[in-house]
């Protein structure tokens, strides 16, 4: 994806040329096929080419319009409907860049540009007029936008490393957000490792005037519609059949080869699925990279996959013949070298420490075999196979007996699975998250799973901003909650801006239809009763698919794990991640944030036996404190 960067000085100073020079030049890498920039007074901004799209041959940035000017990293899903408001038509409707739709929708819309624009994109619009900056970010974080506020001056760039460069900014570790990766919250998606360095939060804008920063302002949400009431059952399955193949169509808007990860699921296994018959079409092929364990995949309990192989090929197969599988055991690959990776990219750790070598090699192989473009299912859980919430007591609680009605109807054929199901299980799921409170260790949860010390804990006052945020570190989400608008809240997590990220590094462009707005947004109208019924979930998905997916798939009660194998290769690398860990006792803050003693018994523990429970301890505690301690050490 392509990268964007400037300054903006409220204080009337001129930018100094050279803070825009070292900014393109710390993310050069965005820009494989150029870029450009403008810089007037006290504002300077720039852009950098990535050609993806058919249409990015004719990108010109910063665009300058009626309004003012704008720069943007974009790849639109509502096209066609940009192009009929604006009455482009001909030749010029298919040539027509979506940075030009971008700059044509600021100088109509302004401020109000966002709700306005769907697909992946982060915007910087100059209202010359009112000298007021405009950042903003899509509905579902896809792409990413970073921003720092100086004396005088914000800047702002797709990646970190560009505010980095900028000279005279202080870099200090931000120990809050350290904390977070190390208890695997991701509730605060504004902070960064970097003190002072934030991220826009998805779904929020930013407008900066002569007066300074405003408050970030957020234009999407995904509650508050009305639910469809078709007349069919199938209508539903129909009309969502019909969503989820514009918003692959869309992303397959490209003329470079095109890849996809697929896993044993049904989430990128219907992505696939999709894509293969929009490909066939054009007499295109698609490649399917799955990863698959190296090692005995010992970390796999009884409730999950350790390999996915299988099921990924027996997906591929069903999809059509020109679907090529690609299995990626990632032997050339290590741990730490892949959480080390990580840091390059991201510039912060994250809680995802044991998938950042698989993500590595998949990746680095779908560039060696010419990909331009990698599809993925990264938001399919919270859409297109949503479970369903399920609970007639929910939908009681929230006033609506219809739903109610149509939940207890359409369960178990036995009532007291109904019972169990629909009300007793709602009631009593708040007691179970108090009951893992109650034996965790001194009432923290989180201590079962982390690498943070307790005296740090104490001086950040973890437990009480988790209680003041409504954040559960049992997550043992009550059946009493509608699930899924926290799993689309936009602070909820900041994972898929990183594969904007990640494709950059590599001049890959990620993709997911399984997060396209107007999809979404139908989705978030279908009733619950069509997503969890007679006991199934995922409900729609499974009648949608029955003739697209194998049925060991959509039946499959098995959850992927994809580095089930990791514990094996800890301990290949042992030597190295102990020489690490006896690094990290002379690193400013990595002591004192994390628990040296626990560190050293997960690795300890992995010796002696490797195990679903000692390969997730490792994962959880081992691997994240790695990727937190790491990050110190280069800044020390």
């Amino acid at each position: 994806m392509s990268g964007i960067y400037g300054v903006y000085r409220y204080d009337g100073a001129p930018v100094d040329p050279n803070w825009l020079e070292r900014m393109r030049s710390a993310m050069a890498y965005y820009g494989p096929d150029g870029g450009g920039q403008v810089l007037e007074g006290s504002l300077g901004l720039g852009h950098l080419l990535m050609e993806t799209n058919s249409q990015d041959a004719d990108e010109s940035q910063p665009a300058r319009g009626e309004r003012g000017l704008v720069v943007c990293a974009a790849r639109l899903d509502n096209r066609a409907e940009l192009i009929a408001a604006f009455d482009v038509s001909g030749e010029e409707a298919a040539r027509v860049p979506d940075r030009s739709l971008v700059g044509m929708a600021f100088d109509r819309w302004g401020e109000e540009v966002s709700a306005h624009l769907q697909g992946d994109w982060a915007l910087a619009g100059w209202d010359r007029q009112e000298r007021r900056l405009l950042l903003a970010r899509d509905a579902c974080g896809n792409a990413t936008l970073y921003y720092y506020e100086g004396k005088g001056f914000v800047a702002f760039a797709s990646s970190l490393k560009a505010l980095l460069a900028l000279t005279g900014v202080e870099k200090k570790p931000d120990m809050l957000r350290l904390a977070q990766v190390l208890v695997a919250w991701q509730h605060d998606a504004e902070l960064t490792a970097y003190a002072g360095f934030r991220r826009l939060v998805w779904a929020n804008t930013l407008t900066v005037g002569p007066e300074g920063p405003g408050r970030c302002r957020r234009y999407w949400s995904p509650v508050g519609r009305e639910p469809l009431a078709y007349r069919h059952d199938e209508d539903y399955v129909e009309a969502f059949l019909e969503h989820y193949d514009r918003a692959v169509a869309a992303c397959l808007d490209t003329w470079k080869t095109v890849g996809a990860m697929l896993s044993g699921g049904r989430d990128s296994g219907s992505v696939v699925a999709m894509a293969a018959a929009v490909l066939a079409r054009d007499g295109r092929e698609l490649a399917a990279y799955t990863s698959v364990p190296l090692l005995a995949p010992d970390g796999a309990g009884a409730a999950r996959l350790g390999n996915e192989w299988e099921l990924a090929r027996a997906t591929a197969a069903m999809a059509g013949g020109n679907v090529r599988s690609v299995p990626v055991n990632a032997e050339d690959y290590s741990v730490l070298g892949g959480i080390e990776h990580f840091l390059d990219i991201h510039d912060g750790p994250s809680h995802a420490a044991s998938n950042q070598y698989w993500l590595q090699a998949v990746t680095e192989a779908a560039v060696r075999d010419g990909a331009g473009m990698v599809l993925t299912g990264g938001m399919g859980n919270a859409t297109v196979s949503w479970a369903g919430n399920g609970s007639a007591g929910l939908a009681l609680l929230q006033g609506r007996r219809d739903l109610a009605l149509q939940l207890l109807l359409h369960a178990e054929a036995n009532p007291w699975l109904t019972l169990k199901r629909q009300v007793l299980k709602p009631l009593l799921q708040p007691a179970r998250s108090w009951l893992r409170r109650f034996r965790s260790p001194d009432g923290r949860p989180w201590q079962s799973y982390s690498a943070l010390s307790s005296p740090m804990a104490e001086k950040l006052d973890m437990d009480g901003r988790m209680q003041a945020a409504g954040y559960d570190p049992t997550f043992m989400f009550s059946a009493l909650e509608d699930l899924r608008p926290r799993f689309l809240a936009p602070a909820w997590g900041i994972g898929a801006g990183m594969w904007s990220e990640l494709g950059a590094m590599h001049s890959v462009s990620f993709r997911d239809p399984t997060s396209n707005v107007s999809l979404l947004e139908f989705l978030l109208r279908v009733p619950d009763s069509q997503f969890r019924r007679h006991g199934q979930t995922s409900y729609l998905m499974r009648r949608a698919f029955g003739n697209r997916l194998p049925a060991e798939v959509l039946s499959g009660r098995q959850k992927g794990l994809q580095a089930a194998d990791v514990g094996h290769r800890i301990l290949r690398e042992r030597r190295a991640i102990e020489e690490c860990l006896d690094s990290f006792d002379s690193v400013p803050g990595a002591v004192e944030l994390l628990d040296m003693r626990r560190l050293r018994g997960c690795l300890a523990e992995l010796a002696a036996r490797v195990d679903p429970e000692t390969t997730a301890r490792a994962s959880h505690i081992l691997l994240r404190g790695l990727g937190v301690g790491l990050f110190l050490r280069r800044m020390a």
